[in-house]
């Protein structure tokens, strides 16, 4: 059991606490220990109880001989204050050596204490006896009671053997009634309970409790953690023994350990409110000496000052009166009696089946079959006997015939006053209880979520089987959607062509295109019209320096009108996989100047602008002046972007300033617009070093990355919307530095970046133009640059700290701490997407479809054949996002997901014309995504020596289309798979010899790259040796390690025998392995589940503990 720190108790009321009144006895060891880390963490030394420190060698450094000598010191202190601490009565042994052992010695001896406590309570159980003028109904509560007691001592009775200390404990004339339960297989104590109860006449059952000596015996009792009579921090714990007190007026259980001096306590056992504080007092009357003792549960006298009424404050914003209430100083919490809170002298039933409340409600607009509008109900507020009906005076119990049958059976009527609902609060409640259960969501009512994948959308098309087909006729109609008929299953449609509706039991619904169809429109000029509210306008950011104070008005620069195209246009699917990898999923983010400062996040996107536009001033982005002759100003526009952590919680609200760079001109005012980024391979290839040799990985963010740039071309762009100089509305921006959206703005950066990063002593990657390696002794740095995101990946963390310094001196930074998240990728010395899968899933509706084994069924084979043919089935596949889902999924197999690079692979062939079984397999990569969106690609091998090993498969002429063959190869680093591909080759292979041959070839020149960047890196020491990769085709190898000539192999391309001289050169060394251990197996065909899971495992796939 885990006890939180005492935040009320210094270090020293602890220590004089344990030394005094709370010395350990044994059985209150939980508290002794929790005040005694309290004093040991105020001195600096807990530790000495948490892990002792062993004495240095005669060799060792002098700094370990002053961490021992203070250790020792500290250990003597300690040994003192766990001696001085003990009770008599309780052995500590103090021979052992360290504290820590006489700590645990404690902890050996407290189970004999927790024992003892389960004896009291059996020996107290099985000497209860029924006393006289003790009432029955109490009696059997307290057994139940001290039973819940033994069981929260972590010992089970079971209900038998509770039915048979009830039976033995009453008197003969009640045992009879239990006894009939003897003979039944299953006892039912609470059944037993209540049939002795009901069998006893309520003056019986109820009988006034004349013996009270049984109070005393219980309050002997302690708590079963620590053994203290008194309060102690396990009283109001789940699981502890809540009795042990006496039940009388005016003793307060408080648990003072738990909550604030200022918070207050809702107490059932108070009959007073008690306050500590004078503030909320509305009126108070001071309280003579005679009336203002209040004693607690210890038995304390606390001494009242005042009483008043006082002002209690509910978190949801209500204020309740609390007329009578109690100014005492010393009570160390504020007490809220629940008593006094529900009195409100309501009168209760006190017999069996006395009092019955009963209300009539309706009428109801809606008819219920019979043609009911009312119905009524009767509470008893006892039991089942009627004895008084109390109802309202609604005159649907004043009848004389109703009033004459309640005679005649004894009843009496009792009507309450008039408009006054509450004093039948009984019926008014029951009736509010019904209507909230009928207009209850059936989601809460069942159990589980409604069925609703019925409902459509109204007005869709829908193409409907006929019922009788003829050969050179259309096998289905094209209908509409109208409603769903109210006597039989299936849906209404109308057929246009015949003008008629009819029921049909189902049909091919088109909601996609029917949602789509807004986007397929035209354009329609609207007359503008003035709204009586403007947009408002962000207030503008002072200038430093060169600009002067704006005003609010934002005005437009005055270009030329441009005829605009009439063409329908629609986004590319290609983008929407990245989309998807990049936004927040379902974050409803602003998409212009206006929708950000007139929605509901206004205030935090005007804070977000002007922050841009600060930057914009600091860094001296552009200066006004007048546009040139002959010259056009870009357009600029706002980006509004949320950015979320890993778990998608939004913590950043982002507006950026964009230039429309596709108005700009090549060779007027850009030309170079090359950039290159750091690829996906080499981040996994330093995640494995990092992994292996336990480098630091550090994350940084480049704020306003692109206004670092510097422009050698002349460029104009529009005054931002919501800043424009109002002293100089018709002038234009010259930019003096890159911005976003520029052709070059990622060109000019890289530059810049490049040249202050060498000036601090790194260099450049050959291979990889984005990775910076230093070097210094045995001190080794890398830095890899991905647009705005840097790494830092090192074994020295003051080298580390010194390149984070120079990059905040360069540019303006923003440190992240140790790499966490990057480009959606969890990032922990292994790689996962579980989170960017929940949303690629979710956006295609499959976050709750079922979970797949294998990402493609085994003998599975797609092809043209399969596709749309009928203009039809075209049109129904447009609607499905097959393209996107094919985008997105390829994101995460580029990332993270080499299991599914041979479905991706196939299944991005046919994204022109898909079919339905081409749609079924992409849905099933989505099923297999969901069941594994929690694997890791995983890096940390067992191998004694980092090394990097290849494997190289392929499969005969997989493509039924073309006969072309499947390749894929996997390169493992440290355990994990560091750069793989699964693609159809670009010529038809003749046999599987030289489909393996053309395989091994495409592997060896990604080895060679691999083997050359990791040279650079100059921390893999096993790259200087050949780089092994594994062939399951012996001709294969046979082929490529020397020439042979033969009459299958001489049409081969010229191009694949470079693998021969990567061989010769000593790059590259194949090797033979069984088809069964070649883990590029799956990147080729399609396998069984358990095949495909081992070899996913071998290449670092696995689960990991999160």
């Amino acid at each position: 059991m885990s006890y939180t720190t005492v935040p009320f108790y210094s270090p020293e009321e602890s220590l004089r606490l344990i030394m005094g009144k709370w010395k350990l006895t044994g059985q209150n060891f939980p508290v002794w220990k929790l005040h005694l880390e309290n004093v040991l963490r105020a001195q600096g030394k807990l530790y000495v109880i948490d892990k002792p420190l062993s004495q240095p060698k005669s060799n060792a450094p002098e700094k370990e001989f002053v961490e021992y000598f203070k250790f020792m010191a500290d250990e003597s202190d300690v040994m003192s204050i766990l001696s001085f601490s003990a009770s008599p009565e309780f052995t500590v042994d103090l021979r052992v050596k360290f504290c820590r052992e006489v700590v645990k010695g404690i902890e050996d001896q407290v189970g004999f204490y927790r024992n003892s406590g389960k004896y009291l309570i059996m020996k107290e159980i099985f000497s209860l006896k029924l006393k006289r003028g003790q009432s029955v109904k109490d009696h059997l509560l307290e057994i139940r009671r001290l039973f819940k007691c033994l069981s929260r001592l972590r010992y089970k009775m079971t209900q038998e053997e509770l039915v048979y200390l009830i039976w033995f404990s009453l008197p003969k004339e009640i045992r009879v009634i239990a006894s009939g339960y003897m003979g039944e297989p299953m006892m039912d104590v609470t059944k037993v309970h209540e049939d002795i109860l009901d069998s006893l006449e309520p003056k019986e059952a109820n009988a006034e409790l004349m013996d009270t000596d049984w109070i005393d015996e219980l309050g002997n009792l302690s708590c079963s953690e620590c053994g203290s009579q008194d309060i102690c921090v396990h009283s109001f714990n789940t699981g502890q023994m809540d009795i042990g007190l006496p039940d009388a007026p005016g003793i307060f259980m408080i648990d003072c350990l738990i909550t604030s001096y200022e918070s207050w306590v809702l107490d059932t056992g108070s009959g007073n409110h008690i306050c500590n504080h004078l503030q909320g007092f509305n009126r108070r009357e001071t309280l003579r000496n005679d009336r203002s003792n209040l004693r607690v549960g210890e038995g304390t006298m606390l001494v009242a000052e005042a009483v008043g009424s006082y002002s209690f404050s509910l978190p949801s914003g209500l204020v309740l009166e609390l007329e009578t209430c109690y100014y005492v100083p010393k009570m160390i919490k504020n007490i809220l009696s629940f008593d006094l809170l529900v009195d409100q002298d309501n009168e209760r039933a006190n017999g069996l089946l006395e009092i019955i409340h009963t209300d009539v409600c309706g009428p109801f607009s809606h008819e219920a079959r019979g043609g009911y509008r009312y119905f009524i109900t009767f509470t008893d507020d006892f039991s089942r006997k009627i004895k008084f009906l109390r109802s309202d005076r609604g005159e649907e119990y004043l009848s004389q015939e109703f009033d004459s049958h309640l005679r005649e059976c004894g009843i009496v009527s009792q009507l309450t006053p008039p408009y006054t609902p509450q004093m039948n609060g009984v019926s008014e409640r029951r009736n509010r209880t019904l209507l909230d259960m009928k207009r209850l969501r059936m989601k809460y009512w069942i159990g589980k979520k409604p069925k609703l994948s019925f409902l459509k959308i109204w007005g869709c098309e829908v193409y409907v089987k006929r019922t009788t087909s003829e050969k050179l006729k259309p096998k289905s109609d094209k209908c509409i959607f109208v409603g769903y008929p109210k006597n039989s299953l299936g849906y209404y449609f109308y057929n246009p062509s015949e003008n008629k509706v009819f029921v049909a039991r189902n049909g091919e619904f088109l909601e996609e295109k029917f949602l789509n169809q807004e986007n397929t429109r035209n354009d329609v000029d609207l007359q503008i019209v003035e709204e009586d509210t403007p947009v408002p306008i962000v207030a503008p950011v002072t200038q430093q320096d060169n600009v002067e104070t704006q005003s609010e008005t934002a005005e437009e620069v005055q270009t030329q009108d441009l005829r605009r195209s009439t063409r329908i246009r629609q986004e590319p699917d290609r983008y929407l996989g990245f989309l998807v990898s990049q936004d927040g999923g379902d974050l409803n983010e602003p998409t212009s100047y206006g929708e950000a400062v007139s929605g509901n996040e206004s205030e935090q996107w005007q804070e977000a602008m002007k922050a841009e536009m600060q930057s914009m001033y600091d860094n001296q982005v552009w200066e006004l002046t007048d546009l040139p002759q002959h010259c056009r100003a870009v357009g600029r526009k706002w980006v509004f972007k949320m950015k979320t952590d890993m778990d998608g919680n939004v913590h950043t609200f982002k507006a950026r300033l964009v230039a429309k760079g596709f108005t700009q001109t090549h060779g007027i005012d850009y030309d170079e617009t090359f950039s290159p980024v750091a690829m996906l391979k080499s981040f996994r290839i330093l995640m494995a070093v990092s992994a292996y040799f336990n480098y630091e990985i550090w994350q940084m963010d480049v704020k306003t990355t692109f206004l670092n740039g510097k422009l050698t071309e002349d460029v104009y762009m529009q005054q931002p919307e919501g800043f424009v100089d109002p002293k100089n509305p018709n002038k234009v921006c010259k930019l003096l530095k890159s911005i976003y959206g520029l052709k070059q703005a990622s060109r000019s950066w890289n530059l810049h970046f490049d040249e202050r990063i060498n000036e601090f002593g790194f260099t450049k990657s050959e291979f990889e133009p984005c990775v910076y390696t230093k070097f210094n002794g045995s001190i080794v740095t890398f830095l890899v640059l991905y647009v705005n995101d840097i790494l830092l990946i090192g074994n020295d963390v003051p080298t580390l700290q010194s390149v984070k310094a120079w990059l905040s001196r360069c540019f303006q930074m923003k440190y992240l701490g140790e790499a966490a998240y990057i480009l959606a990728t969890l990032a922990k010395h292994s790689l996962s997407q579980s989170t960017y899968i929940d949303k690629v899933l979710k956006r295609f509706r499959m976050d709750e479809s079922k979970k797949g084994f294998i990402p493609m069924q085994h003998g599975i084979v797609l092809s043209k054949a399969q596709c749309s043919e009928s203009s039809q089935d075209k049109d129904r596949m447009k609607s499905i996002p097959y393209a996107s889902a094919i985008g997105s999924i390829m994101y995460a197999m580029l990332c993270t997901r080499p299991d599914v690079a041979y479905s991706v692979s196939v299944t991005s062939r046919y994204q022109q014309n898909p079919g339905e079984a081409h749609w079924v397999a992409v849905k099933n990569i989505l099923k297999y995504l969901r069941r594994t969106k929690e694997m890791f690609l995983v890096f940390g091998g067992s191998e004694d020596e980092i090394s990097v090993t290849g494997y190289t498969d392929a499969s005969f002429q997989t493509d039924r289309d073309d006969f072309r063959s499947q390749s894929g190869y996997v390169f493992t680093l440290n355990g994990g798979a560091i750069s793989w591909k699964s693609s159809k080759q670009d010529t038809i292979a003749d046999s599987t010899t030289e489909a393996e041959y053309i395989a091994a070839s495409d592997a060896a020149k990604e080895a060679v790259w691999l083997r050359n960047f990791i040279t650079d890196l100059r921390v893999v020491a096993s790259i200087s040796r050949p780089v092994d990769i594994y062939c399951d085709n012996s001709g294969a190898v046979a082929q490529a390690k020397e020439p042979r000539e033969h009459h299958k192999s001489r049409h081969v391309l010229r191009k694949f025998h470079l693998i021969r001289e990567i061989i010769g050169r000593g790059d590259v060394r194949i090797c033979k392995i069984p088809t069964d251990e070649n883990v590029a197996d799956p990147l080729t065909k399609p396998l069984a589940r358990v095949k495909h899971e081992s070899h996913a495992n071998s290449i670092g796939m696995q689960y990991l503990d999160t």
